[in-house]
């Protein structure tokens, strides 16, 4: 076993992460302090040096003896993904600033060249559908959509990754305004990013259908009712487009279940895909501005 004395302490080097967390999970359930340490690609204990005969010899009793039965938990099947937190909070500070910027400059008429008319997607102008979803009424109707976008971006992205989680609300956000447009045909105007919240809604009740997006003991049907219980319960407001939040659900349902689908079967992207979707996103939407206001 290779060790390394530093004065007090002794590190016992290990092989990997789990093994150190084993040992480090066997010491402390004897009452010995313990520290896990990470340096240079390999893991190691520290345990106090007169502690040492003791550790070495409850180690080797617990490889002979076989290693302990931890407690599953119901979540470990679920790869769960890391937050970009650049990714993931930039989206909330982009739209802050973008909304002070449209209330600073009223002379642009920000809101009437991008927010979600109907007779104007219907007549082509299909970039407002997006260029919607960047714009609020007030400092409430953002400050609502940012809080309750959060949690469910938050429960999307540590499923299939943060670049992930924003190209697919973006996409649920689009196809949400223009369902709601198709069915208007005229006379009616829509602003906010709610219809991607309730789209990111749909997507997480659509990847519920699949036992590795879900505890396993779960029927599938309990978490999209969930889903369906916040759509109702959030999005029926008469101060809300109720309809908007309705189309952006059902037009998450089956990203989630197509998603589901593919990653059922493969593992999710890294980093490189990740940022290349989280650009793409953003990219789409600079473009659609640079549409509304007519660079094109």
């Amino acid at each position: 076993m290779d060790i390394e004395n530093q004065g007090s302490q002794i590190f016992i080097k290990v092989s990997s992460k789990r093994l150190a967390d084993e040992y480090a999970l066997l010491l402390t359930s004897l009452s010995i302090p313990v520290s896990v340490l990470h340096y240079e690609h390999s893991w190691s204990i520290g345990v106090n040096v007169e502690n040492y005969p003791l550790v070495i010899q409850e180690i080797e009793k617990y490889e002979k003896d076989g290693r302990i039965e931890r407690h599953k938990s119901r979540f470990d099947h679920i790869n769960f993904q890391n937050i970009d937190k650049f990714q993931f909070f930039g989206v909330f500070i982009a739209l802050a600033l973008f909304h002070f910027f449209r209330v600073y400059y009223p002379e642009l008429n920000i809101v009437r060249l991008g927010r979600s008319s109907a007779s104007a997607i219907n007549e082509g102008e299909w970039f407002r559908a997006v260029t919607a979803l960047t714009l609020h009424s007030g400092v409430r109707h953002l400050s609502s959509n940012i809080f309750f976008g959060g949690i469910v971006v938050f429960s999307l992205s540590s499923l299939v990754g943060t670049g992930k989680a924003w190209f697919l609300a973006l996409l649920s956000g689009f196809l949400g305004n223009m369902m709601n447009a198709w069915y208007y045909g005229s006379a009616h105007n829509s602003i906010g990013a709610s219809t991607a919240v309730f789209g990111v809604v749909g997507i997480l009740g659509g990847l519920q259908f699949f036992s590795n997006f879900r505890e396993r003991k779960m029927f599938a049907w309990l978490p999209f009712a969930a889903a369906l219980a916040m759509l109702a319960f959030l999005g029926s407001s008469l101060r809300t487009d109720v309809l908007a939040h309705f189309f952006g659900f059902v037009a998450g349902v089956p990203i989630g279940l197509v998603t589901g689908k593919i990653y059922s079967t493969r593992k999710i992207e890294g980093t490189v895909v990740q940022n290349i979707l989280f650009i793409s996103s953003a990219m789409i939407v600079f473009i659609c501005w640079t549409i509304a206001f007519g660079f094109f």
